[in-house]
């Protein structure tokens, strides 16, 4: 029962933090890009015609787009806010999930009359206070030329809000899209790319991509996958993931020092049993074989009994959703169920079994 109700919990557990998981880094997938290059050093770089066709014919490569960030403030009505605008090609959304990241509004940059229109992030219409999508708002920048902060002159430049758009956390209380030739205007940047973003075959080998794009820039540009991208996310929901696997792993050690408690009683109940089969012939290996089968056996009965519960009531949940959030706005508790949490939680009440029923079935013959 022990090692069945900590096998349960240890795949509940997992399956839960998978669908948060999943849930979490959705978004990241809808709005980072499969690859990413930016410059090592500076804040951009340039790219010409030949190195964006020798990158576009790498094998695996789809679509490249080229954007621009950098910081401005944006105004709305009285309010000012500081926002990273990002100058994007309109194969952007091509290389993004944007249908994802649209939440209200038309997502257009350019209209055929060539007027230019922006995609603010939902927090950051919250900030400026924007009640619908066909606003405008301003954006000034310093000129690359300023002399000082008391002497700065502002480039300054009005546009209009098509979309609002959902980019994930750290981004969406600051993200503002527009199109990448009125941001090299702006920021006076003409020629000049923070960023190309690259959308990869689904299956492509990033490997082998990523070494083609050095060997076309070479050292000066860094190739960045999605994980790279999002390091420290990443990095915190995995430390978290591997506390709360390390905290349930603990209970079962716990269940495992029963296991061991229970088996050296076995053995003390069983001394004239152990004595008889010993007279009548039974090898000392038998003997100590029957008690380490017995541990083993209690271990992997209870963790396959417990991992059959788990399965069923993840799969249930999966279908039905009977468990839910308990808030104001309520929501089905995500789970996705994995093989290798299986197999992981198998082989560690394996080892937990084992190493339990080492000890009981050594001192089973030590009074012969």
């Amino acid at each position: 029962m022990g090692y069945a109700v900590g096998s349960f919990a240890l795949l509940v557990l997992l399956s839960a933090l998978n669908g948060f998981e999943g849930i979490i880094f959705k978004t990241y997938e809808n709005y980072y890009p499969d690859i990413k290059l930016q410059p090592v050093t500076s804040k951009v770089f340039s790219i010409n015609n030949k190195q964006r066709r020798d990158i576009g014919r790498i094998p695996g490569v789809v679509k490249t787009a080229a954007v621009l960030e950098e910081n401005a403030i944006v105004q709305y009505s009285d309010k000012q806010v500081v926002a990273t605008i990002k100058g994007v090609e309109d194969t952007w959304p091509a290389v993004v999930r944007t249908d994802s990241l649209l939440i209200a509004g038309t997502p257009i940059l350019e209209n055929k009359d060539g007027a230019s229109f922006a995609w603010p992030a939902e927090g950051l219409v919250y900030k400026l206070g924007l009640n619908n999508s066909n606003n405008a708002i301003t954006i000034m920048a310093p000129r690359r030329d300023g002399v000082g902060v008391a002497q700065m002159e502002m480039n300054e430049d009005h546009i209009g809000v098509s979309a609002i758009i959902r980019a994930g956390e750290e981004q969406d209380d600051k993200l503002l899209i527009v199109p990448l030739q009125w941001a090299e205007e702006l920021f006076e940047r003409s020629g000049e790319i923070s960023a190309l973003e690259i959308k990869t075959q689904k299956g492509a080998n990033h490997t082998q991509i990523r070494q083609k794009i050095r060997e076309v820039l070479g050292p000066e540009v860094q190739v960045l996958d999605r994980y790279e991208q999002n390091r420290a996310v990443y990095k915190m929901f995995n430390t978290e993931k591997w506390v709360s696997f390390s905290l349930m792993a603990f209970v079962l050690l716990l269940i495992s020092f029963n296991l061991l408690g229970s088996l050296s009683m076995l053995v003390l109940e069983k001394k004239h049993d152990i004595l008889l089969l010993s007279h009548i012939g039974m090898r000392l290996k038998s003997i100590q074989g029957v008690f380490f089968r017995e541990g083993l056996l209690v271990a992997m009965t209870g963790t396959f009994a417990g991992l059959a519960i788990g399965v069923v009531v993840v799969l249930l949940q999966q279908k039905f959703g009977f468990i839910t959030t308990q808030s104001s706005f309520s929501a089905v508790y995500p789970v996705a169920l994995k093989i290798t949490d299986l197999f992981f939680i198998t082989g560690l009440c394996g080892v937990l079994g084992i190493s339990s029923a080492i000890y009981p079935a050594l001192k089973s013959v030590h009074s012969l």
